[in-house]
């Protein structure tokens, strides 16, 4: 399958921003973002107050932090969620013409989840999904094809 397959351009705000898959790149990653599994098989996503729309826990890596120390706080400040193992899925490149680049991870990883959720950032809604109500329910998951993708990649991860 050809990369191009993997390059998708998002119409925000209005400007342009591209994504474009960069596979296992060894690179520096600014963010990282969580498949994020519980016991039961679901898989997390998280939104604001509004609760439209649904992506990915995750976020910035602050100065001094690993990829997989970043993963884990994100995943808590977000969710109330404990980051039990995770698994590097591979590396996209967002270029916005505001922001400039980033360079983003995605891991698949198993979490529990804490039985209270008490909201104190941007997020405040939590929500559990079937991987076959996944792409359906994450906002960017029908429309750009790395989504499929990755989603079997962390399938993939959780049957090991």
């Amino acid at each position: 399958m050809g990369s191009e397959k993997f390059i998708h351009t998002w119409h925000f705000e209005n400007r342009n921003i591209t994504f474009s898959w960069l596979g296992n790149a060894d690179v520096s990653t600014d963010r990282v973002y969580a498949f994020a599994f519980t016991p039961e098989g679901k898989i997390l996503l998280v939104s604001d107050a509004r609760g439209a729309e649904y992506w990915l826990p995750g976020g910035g890596i602050e100065a001094g932090e690993t990829e997989e120390v970043a993963l884990a706080r994100e995943l808590f400040e977000e969710a109330a969620a404990t980051l039990h193992s995770a698994e590097r899925l591979g590396v996209q490149q967002a270029d916005d013409p505001l922001v400039g680049r980033s360079l983003q991870a995605f891991y698949a990883c198993h979490v529990s989840l804490a039985e209270t959720f008490e909201p104190e950032h941007e997020i405040s809604v939590r929500r559990l999904v079937t991987p076959e109500d996944f792409l359906d329910t994450l906002f960017w998951g029908r429309d750009d094809p790395k989504a499929e993708m990755l989603l079997n990649r962390a399938l993939d991860f959780m049957q090991q």
